[in-house]
């Protein structure tokens, strides 16, 4: 035939997966391969989720500190000092 390994180009799936095994493992890599792509997809949804995708500006200092206030992240004392330094 010309070609190496009895007519099947480099190898077949039977020569370097074992068979029926092979063919089994192969399938339970590639559902791990997915599941830990669609568990990286989630978290970088998470991750991203909330945070306003900044277009063509900067975003206000105040309007931020004013969603930290929201968030409680912050105390109402610390926003108006924030704010005091702000507009000075």
């Amino acid at each position: 035939m010309g070609f190496c390994c009895n007519g099947f180009g480099w190898g077949s799936w039977m020569d370097w997966g074992g068979g029926w095994v092979g063919l089994i493992l192969n399938l339970v890599f590639f559902a791990g391969v997915l599941v830990v792509l669609g568990f990286g997809a989630a978290w970088l949804v998470r991750q991203l989720r909330g945070r306003p995708l900044a277009v063509g500006g900067e975003t206000d200092p105040l309007e931020i500190v004013r969603q930290r206030l929201a968030a409680g992240e912050i105390t109402i004392e610390e926003f108006e000092d924030i704010r005091d330094r702000l507009r000075a």
